[in-house]
C-alpha cells in the first residue's frame, strides 16, 4: 500500500513539473511576407515589430503577423492617395485572449484572426501608428 501512494505522488510531482514547463515555453510568432511589390522588407519587419509588442500584454498571446500586399493594397492606398499620407503599412495579427486575465477592450478566450495595425509614414518620414482593429 504505502509503494502504491509513493507512486501516486511522484506521479502527481512529474504531471505537474511537465504541465509548469509547458507553460512557460514561449510561443514562437510567425511572422510571414507576401506579395511586397511596395515597401522594404526592413520596414514590413519593423511595423511587425511594433504590431506586436503594441498588442502583447498579460491576458493576450500572439501567435502570428504577417503582411500581405493584396490584403493590403486597398487600404495603403487610401490612406496615401485620399488622406495625403507619405507611405503606409498595413500588418495583420492573430492572438488568443486569456480565460480569466482579460485585457480591456477585449473578451475573454477570444480566437482573433486578421486584426489590423496601421501605420502611416508622415510628412517628416516617420512611421507612426494610425490605427488598429478590424478595417
Amino acid at each position: 500500500m504505502k509503494e502504491k501512494t509513493k507512486g501516486i505522488i511522484l506521479s502527481v510531482v512529474v504531471i505537474i513539473s511537465l504541465i509548469t514547463i509547458f507553460i512557460h515555453q514561449p510561443i514562437e510568432i510567425k511572422r510571414d511576407i507576401f506579395n511586397n511589390t511596395r515597401h522594404k522588407n526592413d520596414e514590413i519587419q519593423l511595423i511587425m515589430n511594433e504590431a506586436v509588442d503594441f498588442i502583447s500584454q498579460d491576458g493576450i498571446t500572439v501567435t502570428r503577423v504577417h503582411y500581405d500586399g493584396k490584403e493590403s493594397q486597398e487600404t495603403e492606398n487610401k490612406l496615401i492617395n485620399d488622406y495625403g499620407y507619405q507611405d503606409a503599412i498595413v500588418v495583420y495579427l492573430e492572438f488568443h485572449t486569456g480565460f480569466f486575465n482579460i485585457p480591456s477592450g477585449f473578451i475573454g478566450n477570444y480566437h482573433a484572426s486578421g486584426y489590423q495595425y496601421v501605420c502611416i509614414k508622415n510628412n517628416q518620414g516617420i512611421w507612426e501608428l494610425h490605427s488598429v482593429g478590424y478595417g
